[in-house]
């Protein structure tokens, strides 16, 4: 199961940028892609996103320099290999750069090598891909997660419309007898929310990530009983067989040790007071899970939320960790939350990736694998979540196709997991 040839080029990704493609091929002919996401909101902590910065091309978004680095680098150094050893692969993926955020080859060619290369090793054993991530990662027993299903977004995501980045549903296991019927629950809420803000003649475009971005809004509170009516007409019922979830993305809107809500007039909130905003929210409505409440500096504020209401909430970091290993033990250390997002971008190797939740399930936090702004129609994370210890999803609104892809291959891996029972 040797690997032949690497080679990538340039793609564009959901929002218009261009990214990297990166396909392999083995020496018994199997050939595999991994296509890379990249996020709009980045935590600055994450491993780099080589992008050329010639103002000629992309306005500076071009990735030619990463696609040589595949091409030239990589080729030369993973020819030969054997692709279903994933940790020597990455291994010599990370000593060849020798940096500790993936500046010299670039995250984007190397996670894109990553993925193409399990890719390629799961098709050459004939394997589903969510079978060998199980295979990687010792798990023997598959199930299909429960969803954070987007249905209105702001921030950088939506212009703004709110300054809470991502408004989620979270159909609750045990009110649904499938993974199927809990993604019917957010499809159909998601649709009902769209009639109520056409009554109110507010926009129904939706955002980067394919979920309503009205930007009519008031406040973020108008949101969230925007929310509930929806959940409540569509014939469900907020906090019993749907809740909510929240990516905060505070980090986005934090300045001069402030926050400063921007679609509610300039607000600006001590954080303190933030703090007490949000807690708020979590007592006046069915919310279950919150992530990035913080600026990503602020290790004291995460840590005192979580001692405060995560007994109760899901703390969930993501730009406060970005998939790195030893963010998470800190953050362990600290009980600065009891969740970790997961996206392997942001750290650059496939076994990285597994690593982090690895960590995280031995700490008994809660493993959310999580989509980019910035996606294409490859699948990979759906098999992930489903091959691993991760229980949750976040892989946008039901509404534009390359969220789709991702729902679509966990329903094509429900069928074929109940058609082996």
């Amino acid at each position: 199961m040797k690997i032949s040839t690497i080679t990538a080029h340039e793609i564009l990704d959901s929002n218009g940028k261009p990214t990297l493609e990166v396909e392999v091929r083995l020496e018994d002919g199997t050939r595999a892609l991994g296509q890379v996401p990249s996020g709009a909101s980045t935590g600055k902590f994450e491993a780099v996103e080589l992008r050329d910065g010639d103002q000629t091309r992309y306005f500076g978004k071009g990735v030619l320099g990463a696609v040589e680095n595949v091409n030239v680098k990589l080729n030369q150094l993973l020819v030969g290999q054997d692709a279903s050893d994933q940790t020597n692969i990455d291994r010599l993926m990370i000593e060849a750069d020798g940096t500790d955020n993936k500046a010299n080859l670039g995250a984007n060619a190397m996670v894109g090598t990553s993925m193409a290369v399990c890719r390629a090793a799961a098709r050459s054993q004939k394997m589903p891909l969510y079978r060998y991530f199980g295979q990687l990662s010792g798990q023997t027993q598959f199930q299909l997660p429960q969803p954070m299903i987007l249905i209105m977004e702001g921030g950088k995501h939506g212009n703004w419309a709110t300054d809470i980045q991502e408004f989620m549903i979270v159909p609750q296991r045990d009110k649904f007898s499938s993974f199927r019927e809990m993604l019917r629950s957010g499809a159909e809420i998601f649709h009902t929310l769209g009639e109520l803000l056409a009554e109110k003649k507010y926009s129904v475009g939706v955002g980067f990530e394919g979920a309503y971005a009205p930007e009519q809004l008031h406040s973020n509170q108008e949101a969230f009983d925007l929310i509930i009516q929806a959940c409540e007409r569509a014939g469900y019922k907020p906090g019993v067989q749907i809740t909510l979830a929240v990516d905060i993305a505070a980090s986005e809107f934090y300045g001069d040790n402030n926050y400063q809500l921007k679609s509610e007039n300039n607000r600006v909130l001590t954080a303190e007071e933030w703090q007490e905003q949000v807690i708020s929210w979590t007592n006046q409505y069915p919310l279950t899970s919150v992530e990035d409440p913080f600026n990503q500096d602020d290790w004291t504020d995460w840590s005192a939320l979580t001692a405060q209401i995560g007994n109760k909430i899901q703390i969930v970091g993501d730009d406060l960790v970005v998939t790195n290993v030893k963010l998470i033990q800190q953050a362990i250390d600290q009980r600065a939350m009891n969740a970790t997002l997961i996206k392997p971008n942001q750290i650059g190797t496939i076994t990285e990736t597994l690593a982090a939740i690895k960590l995280s399930s031995e700490a008994g936090f809660q493993s959310v694998v999580s989509h980019r702004s910035g996606e294409t129609n490859d699948d990979l994370i759906a098999n992930l979540v489903v091959g691993t210890t991760a229980s949750q999803s976040k892989f946008g609104g039901p509404d534009r196709g390359e969220r789709l892809a991702k729902y679509n291959r966990l329903l094509r891996i429900e069928r074929e997991l109940t058609n082996h029972q």
